[in-house]
């Protein structure tokens, strides 16, 4: 049996690597994201046909969602400007919130009413669906030409949920159980602040490292065990390792803006080759990600309707919420409808779900089911969606080009800088 399951797993990879490429080339042609292709896939192989024994897979959610959440948020960072995404910063972060609060109040109020959960059970609830998925979403808008600020704002907004839904719903259930959750507010600032400071500094001391040892092969796998290191010890010390390996990556990808700024001696930036391979490797984990999720689905047709209500009230919040959002942002119609469809929840509401089954809360595993079925039609709804919604005005690529060219510049002046600083200490 062992030797057939390693195979069957062999092939599961296989066939995924496949299918997300060829998913690439479908999007490229029809807009249709590969994600509909990898989670039908998933669905097939796993609680439909049952080929492949999903016990494992269940088991290693917790692992395989927070090395998932990891890779794909340092990708995020290494390939973000570094300017637009301090500019975007408040905004995305009013709309996580907003959007976060939202869902805990009117999720919250529908859960009491419908399931008879008590106030706090239903709040939770909200909380584990009141984040959009930073996996999903980021790899749905790096396929779209927008404007970088649109691209930004998406981005930062589902970084910022994942460890916002787990902080809150942590606390919330450890309220349920013990009466007890401390300052939440606190405990949440507290953890994005570990996760910035700690993330940055890293970044910058292996920006340095890797100049030293840019002469040395096997730099991207160095760079890859210093990234789970990182998480592991920010998560260790109750801070956000996803926050922080968003600020590594961003500080090893702006490398040469953020030593400029800073007055370094010289002027460091990592080598191409670390862009390329992570992408590489970011595409796996994606690909199978949506595999993964549609693999772990229980399927139970008495909960299918609660979940399709909870569904529809989120896709409708997102609509009232991304109007509010971005009142006075200057964003075109075109945007703002994009910015409205991006309702799809993942890996870390289905983790969430599990929490409270585990922790003994009565209903557990009516939230478990309800929570699935929220995210298969949230993950489709945006899939298709976005084939109706999204069009390529010429002044979106037109402001995309404009800020590749202005970015391109400013790497350009840094690095003639640098040369510049060099030439002097050699006369000297």
């Amino acid at each position: 049996m062992e030797i057939i399951s390693a195979i069957g797993v062999l092939t599961l990879f296989s066939i995924t690597i496949f299918l997300g490429y060829i998913g690439n080339l479908i999007f490229e042609r029809t807009k249709i994201p590969d994600i509909v292709w990898l989670l039908l896939f998933g669905l097939f192989v796993g609680p439909i046909f049952n080929l492949i024994d999903t016990t494992m897979f269940v088991k290693i959610s917790p692992l395989f969602g927070a090395v998932a959440l990891l890779i794909i948020l340092f990708d995020a960072g290494l390939n973000m400007n570094f300017y637009t995404m301090i500019k975007e910063f408040p905004r995305a972060t009013t709309l996580a919130i907003i959007g976060m609060i939202s869902s805990m109040a009117v999720v919250g109020l529908v859960s009491i009413y419908m399931f008879n959960f008590d106030i706090y059970t239903g709040i939770m609830i909200g909380a584990i669906l009141g984040g959009i998925s930073s996996p999903i979403v980021i790899s749905i808008v790096s396929g779209l030409e927008l404007n970088g600020k649109v691209k930004t704002i998406l981005e930062l907004e589902s970084i910022l949920t994942d460890p916002l839904c787990i902080i809150v719903t942590i606390a919330l259930i450890q309220l349920i159980v013990s009466s007890f959750a401390g300052n939440i507010v606190h405990d949440i600032i507290a953890s994005f602040s570990i996760g910035i400071v700690i993330g940055s500094i890293v970044g910058l001391i292996w920006l340095s490292i890797l100049h030293i040892l840019r002469k040395r092969p096997f730099g991207y796998m160095i760079t890859l065990a210093i990234l789970l290191i990182l998480y592991a010890f920010v998560e260790t010390i109750a801070g956000s390792g996803a926050i922080a390996a968003l600020f590594f990556g961003l500080v090893l990808g702006n490398g040469r803006l953020i030593t400029k700024v800073l007055k370094f001696k010289r002027t460091i930036g990592i080598k191409p080759f670390i862009r390329t391979f992570h992408r590489e490797m970011s595409f796996f984990i994606r690909s199978f990600f949506f595999v993964f999720l549609g693999l772990i689905v229980e399927i139970n047709m008495t909960y299918v309707m609660y979940g399709v209500v909870i569904a529809a009230i989120l896709i409708l919040l997102r609509i009232i919420v991304a109007q509010i959002s971005m009142i006075g942002s200057g964003i075109t119609k075109a945007e703002l409808n994009i910015m409205r469809i991006m309702t799809p929840r993942g890996l870390a509401a289905a983790v969430l779900a599990q929490l409270p089954l585990q922790a003994g809360i009565v209903g557990g595993n009516l939230i478990s089911n309800i929570v699935f079925v929220v995210i298969l039609i949230t993950v489709l709804y945006a899939s298709f969606a976005i084939r109706f919604v999204y069009k390529t005005p010429k002044n979106l690529v037109a402001i995309g080009k404009k800020e590749n060219i202005r970015y391109a510049k400013e790497k350009k002046s840094a690095v003639k800088e640098g040369k510049l600083q060099k030439a002097k200490k050699l006369k000297k």
